[in-house]
């Protein structure tokens, strides 16, 4: 059994808990319920000092939330009282850990996460000794990143509430909400402009799928390449009315049978500033022949063949069932795009003539250290450097995801942080304690 102890140090009892996980594999749950909020040291007797305890056996992609709103964003939760506050609501101030414990795997899996904004933080103390949080407190993140994004003082990604409190909480929305994302991303779209006129190629192994949980037919690793900039012929019958419209288009030879060649165009809609940022798109990628792949309305069944048009960047089937109804072609297809969106979060794709033959995870083909600093993504770079968080999607494959491994029956302190809490680095992993007068570190 974990235990989990939720420590309210933001000075206010209006604070809420909302909790969401899969169901599936999830057993021995006590003191919370899934889809669920609570106050417990507003609706209860439980003082600011003491903390809010629960427990599981096991628990599969859990989200422990905890925030604070106006009357506004009250109402919504008594109203809604099983679904969680959107990311573009304005009406709300919070932040939230990730954590899975499988019986099967034995291990659990805990990360923090700003992909999308930063507003309340949290520490974290695990009964082996480690620590988990952040180097500055959230208003001086919210400062910094401001600064090192180079938004304006009055950007309207930075929001305020006035809690139920009467305190007001401040957030500062990242570059994965749609209506700020045009102020992060613009140097995004000059990039794409510079690898074009570089006429820069561009290889990406695709992941295999052997012995993967997707189903349809198991496929190695398949080696696509391309260019950006439309390309001078393509098959016919895609839905695709103007080829200026393709940004990007790669081909693998002998994928997913000898002979056969596979086709992958990206238009604007999936390839632009704000899917590069926010690692996935509504639509505009078009795959040609498409090999297997879940029907779009009956997830369960495979759809074999012709064109894939106008999907995500992120191919994957819906619901429940999803990771199964992924068919594995649509995984490999998907990992393509995924590389290409965090190389170029990176600043990785050359643009010079010395750097024009790209080979992801080949480091003698990575652009120039100039090139990285001026595209690479400020946002997630300043909350790597100063948290053990992370800021843009796939960072795990970037090794920019901190992820930690609490024991499976320990215990994990989790303490919700005032927005100026001034012992908020002394939870970071990466935190020295100053030197006392007999030399010794001090800390909490």
């Amino acid at each position: 059994m974990m235990t989990i102890n939720f420590h309210n140090k933001t000075g206010s009892k209006d604070l809420y808990l909302f909790f969401d996980y899969a169901d599936a594999l999830t057993s021995g749950v006590t003191g919370f319920s899934n889809m669920s909020y609570l106050q417990p040291w507003k609706d209860g007797t439980l003082a600011l000092d003491s903390a809010y305890t629960c427990s599981f056996d096991w628990i599969n992609s859990g989200t422990f939330w905890f925030l604070m709103t106006n009357e506004t964003g009250a109402n919504t939760i008594t109203n809604h009282p099983n679904t969680a506050m959107g990311t573009a609501d304005p009406n709300w101030v919070g932040g939230f850990f990730e954590l899975t414990s499988l019986e099967s795997d034995n291990m659990a899996y805990f990360d923090v996460t700003n992909v999308d904004q930063v507003g309340l933080v949290c520490g974290a103390k695990f009964s082996d000794g480690t620590r988990c949080g952040y180097g500055e407190t959230a208003n001086e993140l919210i400062s910094g990143l401001i600064n090192g994004c180079g938004l304006s003082a009055d950007t309207s990604a930075k929001v305020s509430i006035k809690g139920t409190d009467g305190t007001t909480y401040k957030k500062l929305w990242g570059p994965t909400v749609a209506q700020v994302s045009s102020q992060y991303s613009g140097a995004y779209d000059a990039y794409i402009k510079a690898i074009k006129d570089n006429i820069t190629k561009l290889t990406f192994n695709a992941d295999s799928t052997i012995g993967s949980p997707h189903c349809g037919t198991q496929l190695g690793s398949f080696k696509f390449t391309g260019y950006f900039g439309a390309p001078k012929m393509m098959p016919a019958g895609s839905s695709i009315t103007d080829m200026n419209d393709i940004v990007a288009s790669f081909e693998a030879i002998d994928c997913p049978k000898k002979g056969d060649i596979t086709y992958i165009y990206l238009t604007k809609e999936a390839l632009n500033g704000g899917t590069i940022m926010s690692g996935s798109s509504s639509g505009g990628m078009y795959v040609y022949p498409a090999f297997e792949y879940a029907n779009p309305t009956t997830p369960s069944k495979i759809e074999k063949g012709g064109w894939a048009n106008d999907v995500s960047l992120n191919w994957t089937a819906t619901g429940a069932n999803a990771v199964k109804d992924t068919t594995c072609f649509q995984a490999m297809i998907s990992s393509v795009g995924r590389d290409l969106v965090t190389a170029m979060n990176l600043g990785y794709i050359g643009v010079t003539k010395k750097h024009n033959d790209f080979v992801y995870q080949d480091t003698t083909t990575y652009a120039s250290a100039e090139t990285q600093k001026k595209y690479i993504n400020e946002w997630n770079k300043y909350i790597t450097e100063n948290s053990d968080s992370y800021g843009m999607a796939y960072s795990d494959g970037t090794h920019a995801k901190v992820q930690f491994h609490p024991p499976v029956n320990g215990t994990i302190d989790c303490f919700v942080l005032s927005q100026d809490d001034p012992s908020t680095d002394t939870y970071w992993s990466k935190y020295v304690a100053p030197k006392t007068k007999s030399g010794k570190g001090g800390g909490n």
